[in-house]
C-alpha cells in the first residue's frame, strides 16, 4: 500500500495534471501549479486522478493524498478538492475510512458511467463515438429484420423534419435525435432504446455541432441527409447487411464533421 507522505516528491501526479495545467514560472523550487481554466477546475481535478489511477500510478487500496496536501499542490481552493473528490466517492472510485482518509476503490473505474460534457476532449468523444459504432450498427442490423411499418413512419417523419430544419441546429438535432431513436424502437429490444435515451442529452449537443459544421461547408448539410436516407432505404428493404453498412458510414462521417477520426474496424 503506498502512502501519502511522499505528496510533495510525488513526480508521477505532477504529469498527469498538466493537462490543461500550467507551471507558474516565479516559483521554480515549488511544486504548485496553475490550472488555465477556472471554470472547470473540479472536473480537472477528477479527470488528472482518474488519469493517476488508469496508469496504475493509484491502484486500489491506496490511499488518495490529504485535502491539504492536493488543495497545495494543485493551487486550488480546498472547496474544490473537497467537491472532486465528492464526486468521485460517488462514483465509486474512491472510499472513505473514518479518521483514515480517502482510498482508491476496489472498483477504482468507478460504478457510475459518465459521458464526455459537451465540448468536452476529443480523445473522449472519439472513444465515445467508437462505442456507438458498435451498437448503432447493430441496432441498424436488428431494426432492418424487425421493423414494422409504424417504426418506418417514425424514420421517415424524422428525415423530412431535418430536411425541413436544416438551416435550425437545435431543430436539425432534435429531430436527428428522434431518427436515430426511431431505429432503437424498431429492434423490439428494450435495452437498445433504454441506451439510445441515457445518450440523448449528449447526442443532441454532439448533433447540433456536427450540423453547425455541416453548414460552412460546400454541401451544408447534404452528406447527412444523404446517409440518413441510404439507413432508412436498407431499413425499409430489410437489408441487415446494408443497414450495418450505412450506419457505419453514416457514424465514421458524423465523427469527422466533428474533427475526430474513427480507427477501422477491421
Amino acid at each position: 500500500m503506498k502512502s501519502a507522505t511522499g505528496i510533495e516528491s510525488n513526480k508521477n501526479l505532477t504529469a498527469a495534471l498538466e493537462i490543461g495545467i500550467v507551471r507558474q514560472p516565479d516559483k521554480e523550487m515549488s511544486p504548485v501549479l496553475e490550472l488555465e481554466r477556472p471554470d472547470s477546475l473540479v472536473k480537472r481535478v477528477v479527470d488528472a486522478i482518474r488519469a493517476e489511477i488508469d496508469s496504475g500510478r493509484l491502484a486500489a487500496e491506496d490511499r488518495l493524498p490529504t485535502e491539504h496536501q492536493l488543495a497545495e499542490r494543485l493551487n486550488v481552493s480546498r472547496s474544490v478538492i473537497r467537491e472532486a473528490v465528492a464526486q468521485l466517492k460517488s462514483d465509486g472510485v474512491l472510499v472513505a475510512r473514518r479518521g483514515a482518509g480517502s482510498y482508491i476503490s476496489q472498483t477504482p473505474a468507478g460504478t457510475v458511467f459518465r459521458l464526455p460534457s459537451e465540448g468536452g476532449r476529443k480523445p473522449d468523444l472519439a472513444q465515445l463515438f467508437e462505442m456507438r459504432l458498435w451498437i448503432e450498427t447493430q441496432a441498424a442490423t436488428s431494426a432492418a429484420q424487425r421493423r414494422s411499418t409504424s417504426d418506418l413512419k417514425r424514420m421517415s417523419d424524422a428525415i423530412r423534419e431535418m430536411q425541413n430544419k436544416r438551416t435550425d441546429f437545435d431543430a436539425a438535432a432534435a429531430a436527428d435525435v428522434a431518427f436515430h431513436r426511431a431505429i432503437a424502437a424498431a429492434t423490439k429490444n428494450d435495452y437498445f432504446v433504454a441506451f439510445h435515451d441515457f445518450l440523448r442529452g449528449q447526442l443532441a449537443a454532439t448533433r447540433r455541432k456536427a450540423w453547425e459544421n455541416s453548414a460552412y461547408h460546400a454541401g451544408g448539410s447534404t452528406d447527412a441527409q444523404q446517409e440518413h436516407g441510404e439507413l432508412y432505404d436498407a431499413i425499409s428493404r430489410r437489408d441487415h447487411r446494408a443497414a450495418a453498412a450505412a450506419a457505419e458510414k453514416h457514424l465514421r462521417a458524423a465523427a469527422k464533421r466533428l474533427g475526430i477520426e474513427l480507427p477501422p474496424t477491421d
